[in-house]
């Protein structure tokens, strides 16, 4: 086997390992419960920034998962007509745009790829007392 093979099997091999430790990341992210500890929500009834309900902040850490998802669980190889490798990535291997609210009324943007910088910026931690 020549050195340009082995150097892209040992390659294919770390890249499986490491798409294969994000999808087991994104189902223990699931099975945590996360709280708020910034106001991010704003009231359509008030126009008032508040701190999201603790079903806001399940539905929008269950939406972060999704959008910075890095697994390649799922998804298939399929081989074009002139030889060429390709993978559809299913909306995976992004970057996410996200906002929140200031306390000047302005709004703050982000340019995210990774669910810690997604809940760093937004201000959601783990809620320690739900273990």
């Amino acid at each position: 086997m020549t050195s340009a093979r082995l150097l892209a099997a040992a390659l294919s091999l770390v890249l499986v390992f490491a798409w294969s430790q994000a999808s087991a990341q994104d189902n223990q992210r699931r099975n945590k419960k996360y709280v708020a500890t910034r106001a991010i929500k704003v009231d359509q009834q008030t126009g008032t920034v508040r701190l999201p309900t603790p079903q806001e902040t399940q539905d929008l850490v269950d939406s972060l998962i999704e959008m910075t998802n890095r697994s390649t669980d799922g998804l298939q190889v399929t081989t074009l007509a002139n030889g060429i490798k390709a993978v559809n990535i299913d909306g995976r291997f992004q970057s996410v745009m996200l906002a929140r609210p200031s306390e000047d009324g302005t709004w703050e943007m982000k340019c995210v790829a990774t669910f810690e910088e997604a809940t760093e910026f937004l201000g959601l931690v783990e809620d320690k007392t739900q273990q």
